[in-house]
């Protein structure tokens, strides 16, 4: 940390707002530790804390509850961590308009219970949503099965308020859903991994919440025939909110004695389920296991968190490609794995063409690296995207998380040094080094 930085920051912002020794490993960033946390009580705080920054030379990581940040690059530098935490209000709540608006430190579990009042929801379900904050959302563009049919995060996000490298405060999009003036910064910021701004504050759109839920599970012989059922699935009449096709290695993870399986979700009301059941049936000629509530609501919860890695020496690759792409792809995937004796657990979001593959069981870490590379050519004959959000430490530096080399990271990174000229946010951690 530049000589005299951290007595910049407290005087500042106060002692209070600062917090050093063991504070500072939570907010490691791809095995970077920051010398210390910056914890500003409000979004005058979070612009106070860059402008000190920019004058001391410091480089920033912004964070919530640092649930993502071993995602990307070790950044380049690190001086501090500036976390969003203390920044917790539901700011307003307009049932009516179905909007929501929330500083960036709320958890996701204190908006539901907010929206939950007026039997109103944030149809997102990402990994460790217990403990993730609206901007953590928004800033990783997380999502989980139930993007199936309620889409990403920034199909949900209408506003937000960033602080921007000269410490400025700037609105982007607005409080009511109609509201198309100006720049659209919650999409540019939607992804942007704390790498152009601090996203202080958030403006959804919100749905009605559905009186129940079911869900189905259709054993598989093959993760091959699950996903081929996805594609029945979606040429029927049944109406999924979310459809995951999970392949053996998986099932066991999640605990589903029924092996590798296709497991569809309904929602709505009682008369609605009833009828979604009997079209399931239907379809999967009485094959098909309705969940008891309290098991099914277990599933659910871990079908979220499957892409959240147990095991810091495992693997996490996340594969984006057309639904029939990835049906061409995971058989190899798990021949490939099988080969390098690797244990693939494989679940995928077969309405919406992502895949999750967690590879285990390696007894070098070369076995991952050649793995890695593998993986990312193959892909790419198949016209799908890898992005390793989860790398051991053996693999960092060595294989690129994101691998992206297209065009438009020349357009990505003008768009970066508009907006970060000095390069205070997050240096390095992005794509292309960005």
């Amino acid at each position: 940390m530049p000589a005299g930085a951290e007595t910049l920051l407290r005087e500042r912002l106060g002692r209070e707002a600062v917090e050093s020794g063991d504070a500072v490993y939570r907010f490691a960033a791809g095995g970077v530790v920051p010398s210390c946390v910056v914890q500003p009580p409000d979004a005058a705080g979070i612009a106070a804390a860059v402008r000190a920054a920019r004058d001391g030379g410091l480089a920033l990581v912004p964070a919530g509850r640092a649930t993502h940040l071993d995602i990307g690059h070790p950044p380049r530098r690190y001086d501090a961590a500036l976390s969003t935490r203390r920044l917790d209000r539901i700011v307003a709540h307009d049932a009516g308009d179905m909007t929501v608006t929330a500083e960036a430190g709320v958890t996701l579990p204190a908006l539901a219970g907010t929206l939950a009042a007026a039997q109103q929801w944030l149809p997102l379900d990402p990994a460790r949503a217990a403990d993730m904050t609206v901007g953590g959302l928004l800033a990783a563009d997380r999502s989980g099965p139930l993007r199936c049919a309620y889409g990403k995060v920034r199909d949900w996000v209408i506003g937000v308020t960033v602080v921007m490298a000269d410490g400025a405060l700037v609105r982007g999009g607005g409080r009511v859903v109609k509201n198309v003036a100006g720049y659209d910064l919650p999409r540019l910021f939607a992804g942007s991994f704390g790498t152009l701004g601090v996203i202080v504050e958030a403006t959804f759109k919100v749905g009605p919440r559905p009186d129940g839920e079911a869900l189905f599970v259709w054993p598989a012989a093959t993760l091959e025939q699950a996903l081929a059922r996805a594609g029945l699935v979606l040429g029927s009449s049944v109406f999924p909110v979310l459809l995951e096709a999970v392949n053996e290695a998986a099932a066991e993870t999640l605990g589903l004695a029924a092996g590798p399986s296709l497991i569809i979700g309904c929602a709505g009301g009682a008369a609605h389920l009833l009828e979604q059941e009997r079209r399931v049936q239907a379809l999967s000629a009485g094959r098909a296991e309705r969940l008891d509530d309290e098991y099914a609501g277990g599933l659910r919860r871990a079908l979220s968190d499957f892409s959240q890695s147990a095991d810091e020496d495992g693997l996490v690759a996340r594969l984006s490609a057309l639904p029939t792409a990835l049906a061409a792809l995971l058989p190899q995937v798990e021949a490939a794995a099988a080969a390098h004796q690797l244990v693939a657990e494989v679940a995928v979001h077969a309405g919406s063409g992502v895949a999750w593959c967690e590879l285990l069981g390696a007894a070098r870490a070369e076995t991952l690296a050649e793995f890695a590379e593998w993986l990312r050519a193959t892909a790419r004959q198949h016209g799908a995207w890898v992005v390793f959000e989860s790398l051991p430490p053996g693999l960092r530096g060595r294989v690129d998380p994101w691998g992206f080399d297209a065009p438009a990271l020349r357009l990505m990174g003008g768009v970066k040094r508009a907006l970060d000229p000095a390069g205070i946010f997050s240096p390095g951690r992005f794509v292309g080094g960005l």
